[in-house]
């Protein structure tokens, strides 16, 4: 089997909360984690800083403009069927604007969720993220 992506590459995660602490989640489509809910996210672009990419995910796939975001962490993701490795960072914002679903060819839509009852399943970053496989700063 040839592995299309040899080296691990980037991804960020933004989890962005709204005003009743809720999270923004969408149910992926045509891409790896297919029917897995995840939030906003893609991967870091040449010469971005994981702030910079996680305002621009979240406009791209919400139509949402982060003022701010906040570093979480760093997971170590491996998708097996697809041989994909990622280091994904996870970042943090707040809104209370609505999402709008502006990429439909990747996401069925997006809903909040209250953090004790998340859909599932979960795409594997966040799965991750949540039950702490994770690499983060001490603060």
């Amino acid at each position: 089997m040839t592995v299309p992506h040899p080296i691990p590459r980037i991804g960020i995660a933004v989890l962005i909360k709204n005003d009743q602490g809720h999270l923004l989640l969408g149910r992926r489509r045509q891409s790896h984690g297919e029917a897995t809910w995840g939030p906003p996210g893609g991967h870091l672009e040449f010469g971005e800083t994981p702030e910079e990419g996680a305002k621009r995910e979240a406009r791209e796939e919400t139509g949402i403009t982060l003022p701010s975001v906040r570093f979480l962490g760093i997971t170590h993701d491996f998708f097996d069927t697809e041989q994909k490795h990622y280091v994904s960072l996870f970042m943090e914002g707040q809104t209370s604007d609505a999402p709008q679903n502006l990429e439909p060819h990747k996401c069925e839509g997006w809903s909040w969720f209250s953090l004790d009852n998340l859909p599932f399943p979960l795409f594997r970053p966040l799965l991750n993220y949540l039950t702490g496989n994770i690499y983060k700063t001490s603060s």
